[in-house]
């Protein structure tokens, strides 16, 4: 792994609000009512350079899942990984799994 790239993913992970706010601003034109969440290595600030920018898009209208994700890959350069859920499947799913403290709303 070039120098360079790694300093250019310790700062996408140092940003990822910012990542976040961008993959949130290219989502809103597809469902002006998604929330859009940041969680894992990078808020608990223990990532690798292995690592990504988990994001957690909750839509209630999951026929634009993947013009959400063909958007965002093709837009956003850092490293993410999108996971698109409805609000019902996060409350029975991923609320079991993500800790509150480790959700950070963008």
């Amino acid at each position: 792994m070039s120098r360079s790239y790694e300093e250019r993913l310790r700062e996408y992970m140092r940003r990822y609000r910012e990542v976040g706010a961008e993959v949130k601003r290219i989502l809103r034109k597809i469902d002006p009512d998604v929330r859009v969440f940041v969680f894992g290595s990078v808020v608990r600030g223990r990532y690798t350079a292995a690592s990504d920018i988990d994001i957690l898009v909750v839509t209630d209208d999951l026929s634009k899942k993947y013009e959400m994700m063909v958007e965002v890959y093709r837009s956003v350069e850092a490293p993410v990984e999108l996971h698109i859920t409805t609000p019902q499947k996060y409350r029975s799913w991923y609320s079991r799994f993500i800790p509150l403290d480790e959700l950070v709303e963008i």
